[in-house]
């Protein structure tokens, strides 16, 4: 049997829809592999410590996921901002370019404003001090930028069902 897709008759919804579940296939099937194979090969420099076998590519495929998403962002946003030069500036009574703006700042501003108050206080790590402020302050960056964009979220959607009324 064979399967033909054109992706250019999907809609944005069906388009964004496939790829959400190859992306969750392919999460789903390194995640199997990471905890089938080699899961509990031991630390070389220390036995009492496992070293599993695919850590490195679930690393990777987690940075290379960030980076392009972050990357697919940008271009969306400089799409977006060059397709309606000035035009759909206000949509339905509602200030749509100006929104986007203030996200677009304002996601910028919080993960400057949470790499800089992020503790560099050493990690005890697999029994070792970790000291590096950098990925330190990295870390903590996206833990407090994730944990404010939970509770905005959450917020937003406390606030649009409160507001909600006919």
């Amino acid at each position: 049997m064979k399967v033909n897709i054109n992706l250019r008759h999907l809609t944005a919804m069906q388009l964004s829809s496939l790829i959400f579940y190859i992306l969750i296939g392919v999460i789903v099937l390194l995640f199997a592999l990471f905890w089938i194979i080699g899961y509990d090969m031991p630390y070389d420099d220390n036995p009492d410590y496992s070293a599993p076998l695919l850590t490195d590519a679930l690393i990777w495929f987690m940075i290379v996921l960030t980076f392009s998403t972050f990357g697919l962002a940008v271009f969306g946003a400089v799409n977006g901002m060059r397709k309606n030069k000035g035009e759909n500036v206000v949509v339905n009574n509602v200030p749509a370019r100006r929104i986007s703006v203030a996200v677009i700042i304002g996601t910028a501003l919080l993960l400057v404003l949470t790499y800089a108050f992020s503790s560099t206080d050493a990690l005890l790590v697999n029994g070792e001090r970790f000291t590096d402020t950098f990925w330190l302050r990295t870390a903590g960056m996206f833990i407090g930028t994730s944990l404010l964009l939970i509770v905005v979220a959450v917020g937003a959607v406390v606030f649009g069902a409160t507001r909600y009324i006919r």
